[in-house]
């Protein structure tokens, strides 16, 4: 995954390479210089933009599993008509991953849409909705504040959305090990 410099894309990982995302993410983590490498990498998505809820609060149940509560969240969400049902091509968006950050830019690549810096995620999840597609949502925030924000994309195959909640994983392993 993190051997190439510069540009890179991913619409699904490759079988077992060298390159392959799946597996303890903390496996390939053991030189300096992979750290150095996954961390200087820019790692490039074709995904699809679902849309966005703001101002979240109150998903604090100690009864239930926090993913578990996002995802009804969202579904509500959906069948509410807050989120899309249907996607489109012009839903299309490149979502770059990088040490900094989360970055979504329309599918030219040219017009940022959103940032989302590292230090703002607090979850990303891949979850399948009930329409059987594969989606991630990441949600933000800030320390010490209960409200946030989740952003839904949906991705062209369940493995791409396991290898971008990998890659994030692994970007923040690398820090982790950095420091």
């Amino acid at each position: 995954m993190f051997k190439q410099k510069g540009k890179q894309s991913r619409n699904a990982p490759a079988g077992k390479d060298p390159d392959d995302m799946s597996g303890s993410s903390t496996e390939n983590l053991d030189g300096k210089e992979t750290v150095d490498r996954i961390l200087h990498q820019k790692i490039h998505f074709k995904l699809f933009y679902v849309g966005k809820i703001q101002d979240i609060s109150g998903l604090n149940s100690k009864h239930r599993d926090t993913e578990a509560q996002l995802v009804d969240f969202l579904e509500e969400k959906q069948i509410e008509g807050k989120l899309k049902l249907l996607i489109t091509e012009d839903d299309k968006v490149d979502v770059n991953v990088s040490r900094y950050g989360v970055k979504v830019l329309d599918s030219s690549g040219q017009v940022v849409i959103e940032r989302h810096p590292l230090h703002t995620i607090s979850q990303l999840i891949h979850y399948t909705d009930g329409f059987g597609k594969p989606n991630i949502a990441l949600k933000t925030g800030q320390v010490g504040k209960s409200v946030f924000h989740c952003y839904v994309f949906q991705c062209h195959t369940e493995d791409q959305a396991q290898a971008v909640c990998q890659c994030v994983r692994r970007i923040f392993d690398a820090i982790t090990a950095k420091s």
